[in-house]
């Protein structure tokens, strides 16, 4: 999974968790692995008709971010994706470069309103020891009231569609001895019945420990496990004849399809039904610890309306 997907999800995941009390803010950007080659990330608004580049900023790292979030009383963090809008080349194909793959916003919802944020990365200084090269700005680009999308996915259907579709690629790839792909559609389908679906991933850190459902987190570690697009030696790069050629067409655009749908339905469950997610969370071994920390956190506020609601 590109890095530049990877790190909304975090935010999104993590955020929530953030916004309800249930972790801190102080250490996401310097121990979580979305932001391990950034040099900064900072969240700046751009006025209608003002270029993103001269956008003033609206909060200097993720714990500013998180703190005028707050104030403006957001409870609730969602993630959107849709495509790009470009007709020549397939979203597929385009995902190799940086902020390509469609359109990925992070959208941060109040009782009446709700704002868009869209990342852009820029290259730094490229001879840092640390490979800390990245400069990250999330723009604020729309504000305007909640989203009335449709229906969420449901996710036991979806990892139906997700099983098939890999099932299905997988038995390409191995027809054609393409063992290290093979090996991936593989894993996300492993994934999708395991117990620890991120275990062993590069961004097992993507959400925080226990804060998703099973299934949604069977469906994030399927996802990034599967995820095979991207530039050079990647899935996108492999070359076939005929109808080998219209198969890979036909299965590649399925599966990033379906990828895109597995991440966004994942971390957006959450959302749907926070009050169960806290109970959830409340109800385990310790719960009653975490339940006063979090009356705590919330003081007053938590008797006037939870930040779930």
């Amino acid at each position: 999974m590109q890095g530049t997907i990877a790190q909304i999800v975090a935010l999104t995941a993590h955020g929530n968790s953030i916004l309800r009390g249930l972790s801190e803010s102080q250490t996401l950007q310097s121990q979580n692995s979305t932001f391990t080659f950034c040099e900064s990330v900072d969240f700046v608004e751009a006025p209608k008709g003002v270029p993103a580049k001269k956008a003033g900023i609206w909060a200097a790292n993720l714990h500013d971010w998180f703190e005028r979030l707050r104030k403006a009383n957001v409870h609730t963090l969602k993630i959107r994706h849709g495509p790009s809008g470009r007709t020549d080349v397939a979203d597929r194909i385009l995902v190799g470069f940086v902020g390509g793959g469609g359109r990925w916003l992070i959208e941060t919802r109040s009782a009446d309103r709700a704002d868009y944020w869209e990342a852009r990365w820029q290259v730094g200084n490229r001879e840092r020891p640390d490979k800390k090269i990245w400069r990250v700005s999330y723009v604020r680009i729309h504000t305007g009231n909640p989203s009335a999308h449709g229906q969420a996915d449901n996710l036991t259907q979806l990892k139906a569609e997700l099983r098939e579709c890999l099932g299905d690629i997988a038995d390409f790839s191995r027809s054609h001895k393409l063992d290290w792909f093979t090996a991936a559609f593989e894993s996300g389908i492993t994934r999708l019945d395991s117990n620890t679906p991120l275990e062993g991933l590069y961004h097992q850190d993507i959400v925080p420990p226990g804060f998703l459902s099973l299934s949604a987190n069977q469906l994030l570690g399927s996802a990034e496990a599967a995820w095979v697009f991207g530039g050079m030696g990647s899935w996108n790069d492999q070359s076939f004849e005929g109808e080998s050629r219209t198969r890979y067409e036909e299965l590649s655009e399925r599966l990033f399809r379906l990828l895109n749908r597995a991440i966004v339905a994942s971390v957006n469950s959450n959302t749907d039904d926070a009050k169960r997610t806290l109970s959830r969370i409340f109800g385990r071994r310790g719960g009653l610890v975490r339940l006063a920390l979090f009356i705590a956190k919330c003081g007053r506020g938590l008797r006037r309306r939870g930040p779930w609601l």
